[in-house]
């Protein structure tokens, strides 16, 4: 049996496949899904009309420390648009009685302001088609309708950003103040979405080629409840009604943090992947004193920080350092320099400072940046504190004293990390 289509989502990529399509089957939510291409790509809408709409997802990881491999066969997707070949087709969506929800997920670059012309075809932004489409939407049914707009987008505040950028392109194309007002109304959603979805895998020799891999951890954290009132609920698949500062917080500090130090540890004993660094005993041990003080401080539930853990040691997914190291000094100074008031945290930001020593390590940054790296390095192995001072006070507002202390003594503290192995 067919479910109306209530949801409209923009993006068919592996994440909303992984993650917001496999939860929907998953919780038998009783509707369906059209998929609209974000791209004038659109590789997706072909495979997916091929393959009757259907798609099977493998979550794949530990669980509670057991292996996990489960298939399922995700049949949510009922039609799918490619606005850039048919932009009337998606237009026409603006007339469904049935629809309840747009979902988006195209990427961190997909929601974005540009100042142009009101468009007369598919345009490249997503803020613009939604908001065309939102137009429309208030013309069909005169305002006495609403729809609930729900971003997965990674970015702070996502659905805040998305409903400013809506309303002034409103305001850019004159549209009429009653329709303006109806979308000053309209629920945005903020969201923080947790999964790794690494897509389709080198050893699969099915015929599925939207075969979708992805981790057993799963959170979907809102900021209203409201749409989603009426859907089943899992313990498996938690959608958390709540706040979400405590909750990017945490990820951004225990995930992406132990991410970032995990990073330097790979530089200084030479491994690859998350999940061999990890491994390390002593590295592993320097790990959990950050992220306990860290739990401590900010009274984190500790059951995020083991699940953090179990994830890293996934044996299903190579997560490359490399790809971490790519900006490096921003991530420290977001994931890491916050939170540093204890000696613990000064350890790791004199851990991350070491690591990034062009003279030392190879660094995937800005030759602008390489090139301060390089000279405060120089100054302060010749014993010049100064501009070591000048930098970690600039780029990470917090004790440079206590930090030069720790990184005076930093091959130490790697000395006892790699006993500890």
């Amino acid at each position: 049996m067919k479910h109306p289509i209530k949801i409209m989502q923009i993006g068919d990529g592996n994440f909303i496949r992984g993650f917001f399509d496999l939860a929907v089957e998953k919780l038998q939510v009783p509707c369906s899904i059209v998929s609209v291409a974000a791209t004038a790509r659109g590789k997706t809408v072909k495979q997916l009309e091929e393959q009757q709409l259907q798609f099977t997802v493998m979550e794949r990881g530990l669980k509670n420390g057991e292996v996990v491999e489960e298939e399922t066969t995700v049949k949510v997707i009922q039609d799918t648009i490619h606005p850039y070949v048919n932009w009337h087709s998606f237009l026409q969506y603006a007339q469904s009685e049935t629809l309840e929800m747009i979902v988006s997920n195209t990427t961190e670059a997909g929601i974005y302001y540009e100042n142009i012309p009101y468009p007369t075809a598919c345009p490249t932004s997503y803020a613009a088609k939604l908001t065309v489409f939102l137009e429309q939407y208030f013309n069909h049914f005169q305002g006495e309708k609403q729809l609930a707009i729900v971003p997965l987008e990674l970015i702070e505040q996502n659905g805040s950003t998305l409903k400013i950028i809506c309303l002034q392109h409103a305001k850019d194309w004159n549209l009429p103040t009653a329709f303006n007002e109806w979308l000053a109304t309209l629920t945005f959603c903020n969201t923080l979405v947790d999964r790794i979805v690494t897509g389709y895998p080198q050893d699969y020799h099915g015929e599925d080629a939207l075969y979708t891999v992805c981790e057993p951890y799963f959170l979907f954290v809102i900021d209203q409840k409201e749409p989603f009132k009426h859907w089943p609920t899992n313990n498996d698949l938690p959608f958390v009604f709540d706040d979400l500062d405590m909750y990017r917080k945490r990820k951004v500090a225990i995930l992406n943090g132990s991410h970032i130090l995990l990073s330097a540890f790979g530089k200084v004993f030479q491994y690859t992947t998350v999940r061999d660094a990890f491994s390390n005993t002593g590295v592993r041990a320097f790990i959990e004193k950050v992220t306990h003080d860290f739990t401590k401080r900010f009274q984190v539930d500790e059951h995020y920080q083991q699940d953090v853990f179990e994830r890293f040691l996934n044996p299903f997914i190579e997560h490359q350092l490399y790809d971490i190291q790519l900006n490096e000094l921003s991530k420290w100074q977001t994931r890491i320099a916050p939170y540093a008031e204890t000696e613990i945290y000064y350890q790791a930001l004199a851990l991350g400072i070491y690591a990034m020593n062009p003279r030392r390590f190879s660094m995937r940054e800005s030759d602008q940046i390489i090139e301060i790296l390089t000279e405060i390095h120089n100054h302060f192995e010749q014993g010049q504190t100064e501009p070591m001072q000048q930098f970690i006070e600039q780029h990470f507002q917090c004790d440079a004293t206590k930090v030069i202390q720790q990184l005076s003594t930093i091959h130490r503290l790697l000395e006892e990390i790699a006993c500890d192995n």
